[in-house]
């Protein structure tokens, strides 16, 4: 086969074919690009419907005008090949006129009768080895998770730095890939770190040139290389380039450390400043001569001279220049751009110049809640003054000015607060002056008979001027930047319009939807389950090919949005240049077509910007530098408790009687394509029931089985055999139910159950929902309110003297309930009771003074004492004296009650974890559902261990401070967290239980939230559990979520549209029942070991003593008024739970 090297020596030899012998006469093609041949005659294999007539025809038109060139190599009577030159557009466009659409139709029409074969341009035509020119861009078929995951890991090179020219960028990468090199950091770095930190700092700071994305380099068949753009269907001789992108998307997985690398990075080049613009920098006028001093001073401050690096670099070797620095910090570097008015008429005032002063500055965005984390990590791996850091978190604080702004090496915004400066201006009012800044006329009203007006025209000295708009900072970093994407947000509006930064960087590991690494995949593995490396390659390569489900998906215009947007990534911005702004869509994908979108595949652009854009380090080189430890993650799997049951069964009742009863038509049917919303409620409610659920009302389940019986005793329907056995014994299951006294005291409480044994007899019967003698069930917050009247009275000589009227009181609450605002119990749906479509049940009834979940706790929140004796001085206020409450007597009643269980079997289970292990162990448990959160945080109060919740409906700041805490402070044990909050940049490596109530079916976001906790700063073995209630629906869709593959999962946007999950549902069965389950014990679901209910370990730290005010004396002055006498009994008044409260 002929080398394409030897094709340009080759090609002006005479072939011969068919016994015909021609040689080619020699032409000047210096500016043409050899194209391909174009083969006619009856001996030509023909791929289209024009005569050779029309294609002469079309060649000639193109010679006459100058775009085309031909060279005659074969002509016989059968055949006849022309090798054809095209004229790019590039090369002599002011001669030839290349906008001319009819010649640009026949040149596209050439592209697809041409052979580009090498054979066929040296004359030995082949019909069966033809080879088509492909107009279309050449395919990347390959997904964009593949794509992602196959970035080639950082591998900086610090030659590209000239050790003179760029003598301090060299010296801080020196700095960043030294191992020994300690500057301002407390942490070591690892090398992987080292290399991405190193990168960073490489893509800053060296001026590549990069192929325009449009256009791919193609070989034509003479071995020429040319340049094509396939969506214009252009040919280029010379390519077009681009600077690349001095920033990015730093997108090291999650728990890898991306925190620590932009520290080192900004430690590194702390007194670097910004470049002053090239069309800026010149210099400034001056109306006398300047001394040498201040020439040199201008000179360095054009070149951007890290001044500060020399200085202390001459005060450590004992030479102090503290003149020359206090004249360098007074004369900051700065320049000059003219503002021009957007329109000339007779009013216009041309403005003054802006003026922009350079600032070694670095801006820092990050969410709310993650604000004091952020803040935590800086103190944690920065030494002491070794960054000056401006925090602005509070709406309320204002920036200083800007000279004032450019002395601060991070300035560290929260998102809500860098949005905050979008009123750059306006007044308070919103009002904006108009750009030109042409004077206006005022016309507000007189004052009453006056001809004075009351003016409340806009006043420029009211207009606020943010400082940032006056520095020309660094860089501009922002954390989980994905939210970035959309182009008119406030914060992109600040970010694009209002900050000048000459680096921009997107901190995220998944920098778009569903665009994870591969190993964080693996994070639900068991260390010991397989090899790794074995099932990252085989997870890749099941996500290898391009699926027409990633154009829908959005990612791929996440990332597009990011680089035209907030990365300013050249062509796909177009800034100030002039030119168009390329469009994303149209050239990364391959389109088949010239007007449509046919998104086929990916083209070649993709993976060129994605690889000039990220910075990911592969997972085989991260544990090169590092081993994180072990990872174990099992499925507990637990018996259902008779509520439980109880509970499955109920829900199996709604399913069963909607779809016989409807007949599984219309929109009555759950399953009917209109029923989306209640299906979707109804499937929510279901899967959080397996941990506890009284949303169903004894109304509910009477209604249901009027409309069942009813539907049985009417003739005429189309019910079978199978169904009406079904629905009869399902409607049995509802009876034994009803016969339940207590469901029906937890369905009218919205009480999860607690049993107690040897409650003391003489109060028993008004405490109890159900039992009686040595064992009893009754509510958690009756005995949290229970619990804090003893425990407050144990100096008296009978502690609970009182308790049987504050039972009888508390009882007759739970037993009325609520009423509720409407008949909740009427039916829906044919079948369904209203509640069973609602969101889960109101609970705030359930504690007196409860708070709403996620609000801010009081500082007499009850705290238990640290495991390891430490105090807790920062929630829980001393005591003036010690608290000499005494404990209960061995043989006091009150002393030998225990909890031995309660209704919930996963909460009997993660309870007794709890206690097995917090004193050693830091517990994270993420929960799916307030109502869960609220039982737990219930069973943790009454058991006097101090926890946190991380719910939705906190606010940022607190979430933040509760993250932080839960990782300093020791007494802080628990931590509770919405599942659906846990893939938000969070650093919980503090925690090394994990606990997930219910399965999550979605192994993404179970990834990223085990990933909290097994990351880099973890010491000890993770350990994960996942609760799930055996033989139930529950299992049943686990098991099939973990057998569904990545595909499926995208293609289910709620977990229900899969096929498989929906067959689960509408199969449920009804759970069998056993004669011991009819007993008070056989109901219960038994903790590991009973615990004491009263006077329990840290009993005086969760009730504190109350100190009661020393009587004033009267003052003999005046007459003070009359005050009521105090009451010998206080007033009860229970702690709320520990920031928790649900509506």
């Amino acid at each position: 086969m002929t080398r394409m090297s030897d094709l340009a020596d080759e090609q002006r030899l005479p072939t011969q074919q068919n016994g015909t012998l021609h040689q080619p006469s020699p032409i000047d093609t210096e500016d043409f690009i050899a194209f391909g041949c174009l083969v006619l005659g009856s001996s030509a294999t023909s791929t289209n419907d024009l005569s050779d007539e029309t294609l002469l025809r079309m060649v000639e038109d193109l010679k006459r005008h100058g775009w085309l060139m031909t060279e005659t190599i074969i002509e016989s009577q059968d055949l006849q090949i022309l090798r054809l030159y095209v004229q790019p557009p590039d090369v002599a466009y002011r001669q030839i006129d290349h906008k001319n659409a009819k010649l640009t139709a026949a040149i596209s029409l050439l592209l697809t009768v041409v052979d580009v074969s090498p054979q066929t341009w040296l004359g030995a035509y082949q019909a069966d080895q033809q080879q088509s020119f492909d107009p279309w861009a050449t395919p990347h078929d390959q997904s964009l998770y593949y794509t992602f995951n196959n970035i080639q890991s950082p591998a900086p090179d610090k030659t590209l730095f000239h050790p003179r020219r760029h003598k301090y960028v060299r010296e801080a990468m020196d700095d960043l890939l030294d191992p020994e090199w300690f500057t301002g950091l407390k942490t070591d770095l690892y090398p992987y770190q080292r290399r991405s930190a190193a990168l960073m700092l490489q893509r800053e700071e060296h001026r590549q040139l990069l192929l325009d994305p449009r256009l791919e380099e193609r070989t034509a068949p003479n071995g020429q290389k040319y340049y094509y753009n396939a969506r214009e269907g252009t040919i280029l001789k010379n390519p077009l380039y681009y600077e690349s992108c001095r920033g990015g998307i730093l997108a090291e997985s999650m728990g890898l450390g991306k925190t620590l690398i932009c520290l080192a990075l900004v430690l590194a080049t702390k007194y670097h400043l910004p470049k002053i613009p090239a069309e800026y920098n010149i210099p400034p006028p001056r109306d006398r001569v300047a001394t040498l001093q201040e020439m040199a001073i201008t000179a360095m401050h054009r070149s951007s001279v890290p001044w500060e690096v020399e200085l202390s670099r001459l005060k450590s070797y004992g030479r102090d220049f503290d003149n020359i620095r206090t004249m360098l910090e007074s004369r900051g570097a700065s320049y000059t751009i003219p503002v021009l008015p957007m329109r000339w008429n007779r009013n216009t005032i041309i403005p003054p110049p802006k003026t922009l002063t350079l600032a070694s500055t670095t801006i820092i965005v990050v969410p709310r809640n993650l604000c004091k984390q952020w803040h935590s990590e800086i103190s944690k791996h920065v030494i002491e003054d070794a960054l000056k850091v401006l925090v602005m978190e509070d709406l309320r604080t204002i920036l200083p000015h800007p000279e004032i702004l450019r002395t601060y090496d991070v300035i560290l915004f929260s998102r809500n607060r860098f949005e905050a400066e979008v009123r750059d201006g306006s007044d308070a009012d919103g009002r904006r002056l108009p750009p030109a800044h042409v004077p206006l006329v005022c016309r507000c009203p007189y004052i009453s008979a006056t001809r004075t007006r009351d003016c409340r025209c806009l006043n420029a000295d009211d207009v606020y001027d943010s400082p940032l708009k006056h520095l020309h900072f660094k860089r501009l970093i922002v954390d989980e930047g994905h939210s970035f994407t959309a182009a008119h947000t406030k914060a992109m509006s600040v970010a694009t319009k209002l900050v000048v930064a000459d680096h921009r960087w997107i901190i995220s590991g998944t920098p778009a939807k569903d665009l994870l690494g591969v190993e964080v995949g693996m994070t639900g593995l068991d260390d010991g389950e397989a090899d790794v490396n074995e099932l990252r390659l085989a997870s890749l390569e099941q996500r290898r090919k391009f699926s027409s489900h990633e154009a829908q998906s959005g990612a791929v215009k996440s990332l597009g949005a990011l680089a035209s947007g907030f990365l300013q990534m050249r062509p796909w911005y177009a800034g100030d240049s002039g030119e168009s702004a390329a469009v994303w869509d149209e050239h990364i994908y391959r389109h088949e077509d010239v007007r449509k979108r046919t998104y086929k595949c990916f083209s070649n652009a993709l993976q060129r910007t994605i690889q000039s854009l990220v910075i990911k380090t592969q997972p085989q080189d991260v544990e090169r530098d590092i081993i994180l430890p072990p990872l174990s993650h099992r499925d507990v799997y637990l018996e259902p408790s008779f509520y439980d049951k109880l509970t499955a069964n109920l829900f199996t009742l709604v399913l069963t009687a909607n779809a016989i009863t409807s007949e599984r038509t219309d929109q009555d049917y759950l399953f009917h394509k209109n029923s989306q919303k209640p299906r979707q409620q109804l499937i929510s409610n279901l899967r959080q029931s397996a941990f506890f659920w009284t949303g169903f009302s004894v109304d509910d389940v009477h209604a249901t089985l009027k409309n069942g019986g009813n539907y049985l005793a009417k003739e005429g329907t189309s019910c079978s055999e199978a169904d009406r056995e079904l629905l009869t014994e399902t409607l049995k299951s509802a009876e034994i139910i009803l016969s339940s006294k207590g469901w029906g005291m937890l369905s009218k409480s919205h009480e999860l159950g607690l049993y107690v044994q040897y409650w003391p007899e003489t109060s028993v019967e008004h405490w109890s929902f159900d039992g009686d003698g040595q064992s009893m069930m009754t509510g958690v917050s009756q005995l949290i309110e229970a619990q804090k009247y003893v425990n407050d009275r144990t100096e008296q000589d009978d502690p609970g003297e009182g308790l049987s009227g504050l039972g009888i009181k508390s009882l007759s609450t739970a037993r009325r309930g609520d009423a509720p605002p409407e008949d909740k119990s009427k039916l829906s749906k044919t079948g369904v009771p209203s509640s069973s479509l609602l969101g889960e049940p109101s609970l705030k009834r359930r504690m007196p003074g409860i708070q709403k979940l996620g609000s801010p706790k009081k500082q007499t929140i009850r705290t238990a004492p640290s495991p390891d004796g430490a105090d807790d001085l920062s929630v829980t206020t001393k005591r003036p004296h010690e608290d000499d409450r005494p404990e209960l007597p061995e043989d006091s009643p009150y002393h030998k009650a225990k909890i031995i269980g309660s209704t919930s079997t996963k909460l009997s289970y993660l309870i007794t974890q709890i206690l097995r292990y917090y004193k050693d162990e830091k517990i994270l448990v993420f929960y799916d559902g307030d109502n869960v959160a609220y039982y737990i945080a219930q069973m943790l109060e009454l058991l006097h261990i101090k926890h946190e919740i991380y719910a939705k409906s906190l606010m940022a700041s607190l979430k933040s401070e509760y993250v932080v805490r839960f990782n300093e402070e020791p007494q802080d044990r628990v931590l509770l967290m919405d599942v659906k909050q846990a893939a938000f940049g969070l650093n919980i490596s503090s925690a090394s239980r994990i606990y997930f109530v219910n399965p999550v079916c979605r192994p993404n976001i179970e990834a990223q939230a085990i990933k909290r906790a097994h990351r880099i700063g973890q010491t000890r073995k993770v350990f994960v559990e996942t609760l799930i209630l055996r033989g139930t629906v529950e299992e049943q869709i686990h098991n099939r979520a973990k057998r569904m593959t990545t595909a499926e999962h995208l293609d289910a946007k709620m977990l229900e549209d899969d096929g498989g999950i929906r067959e689960i549902i509408q199969s449920a069965r009804t759970l069998p029942l056993t004669d011991d389950e009819m007993s008070l014990i056989g109901q219960m679901a038994c903790f590991g070991e009973p615990q004491q209910l009263w006077c329990r370990e840290g009993w005086r730290e969760a009730y504190p003593e109350v100190q009661r005010e020393p009587k004033r004396r009267r003052s003999t002055k005046a007459a003070a008024p009359t005050r009521k006498p105090a009451q010998k009994r206080k007033k009860v008044i229970l702690t709320p739970v520990r920031g928790i409260g649900v509506e």
